[in-house]
């Protein structure tokens, strides 16, 4: 191989990918770069715009080196929105409503799949603590947690009946 690059493996939205690439490029450049995935935001490394799921775990993409993806699952926000076996979180998702600019939203999304993924049974306290992993700087915090959870509770309403 030429220079330092690497031949990488991994599942990328649910479809196995192989890539060369160097071995500490970053995933948000990889997913943009390479795959042209351009909804995960970049951001700061602290801000979540860019958060993915790597392994079912929501992760900062912009921190995430190339060499840690081997035999990895990574799921962008394009996939949560269009896999069928994310349908049943899209309903959840915070909708435009509730969000201002929509910079954070991406990260707002795989923040609350991330959470559900790991507790289906989320509450409040758990989803709050998710979304505050994403900085807003419109201030749409309230209203994609108030919105949140209406869902989730019209959900669980309409599943007792």
């Amino acid at each position: 191989m030429p220079g330092n690059l690497i031949k990488l493996r991994f599942r990328l939205n649910e479809q196995e990918v192989t890539l060369q690439c160097a071995p500490g490029a970053r995933l948000i450049d990889i997913l943009h770069d390479h795959f042209g995935l351009a909804e995960t935001r970049e951001g700061c490394g602290e801000c979540g715009s860019c958060l993915v799921l790597k392994n079912g775990q929501a992760v900062n993409a912009c921190l995430v080196p190339a060499f840690t993806l081997a035999d990895s699952e990574v799921v962008t926000v394009e996939g949560i929105r269009s896999l069928k076996s994310f349908s049943e979180h899209r309903k959840y998702l915070p909708g435009e409503k509730s969000l201002r600019c929509g910079f954070c939203a991406s990260g707002f999304d795989v923040a609350v799949v991330g959470q559900l993924l790991d507790n289906p049974d989320a509450g409040e306290e758990e989803i709050r603590e998710a979304l505050s992993g994403v900085l807003c700087g419109c201030g749409s915090y309230p209203a994609v947690l108030e919105e949140t959870l209406q869902r989730r509770t019209r959900k669980r309403k309409y599943v007792r009946r």
